[in-house]
């Protein structure tokens, strides 16, 4: 769990990525959410969670949006409905 960097659901598959490889997990998205809520994993859109560690920075985009860089580069976008929430979690506003 300490080198999950983030999951990512598409098209009905779950996806885990860690700081070296990706690998495909048989449960859906909301059943990883449930399990690694409270290990500082937080879901930043409807398809992606994201662990907190790995944040890097975030900056504002269009419509209220957020653009999060990892630790590794990779470049994730917030929707606006967590936005905010996210911005609580880090302590930026």
């Amino acid at each position: 769990m300490a080198k999950i960097a983030y999951i990512e659901a598409v098209e009905r598959r779950t996806f885990v990525y860690t700081e070296e490889d990706v690998y495909e997990s048989k449960l859906k998205l909301y059943e990883m959410e449930a399990r690694l809520c409270q290990s500082g994993f937080f879901r930043v859109s409807k398809n992606t969670l994201v662990h907190l560690r790995f944040i890097k920075s975030l900056k504002n985009d269009i419509g209220r949006k957020l653009r999060l860089t990892l630790k590794s580069g990779e470049q994730i976008m917030v929707s606006r409905q967590y936005a905010d929430e996210i911005k609580k979690r880090l302590g930026v506003m």
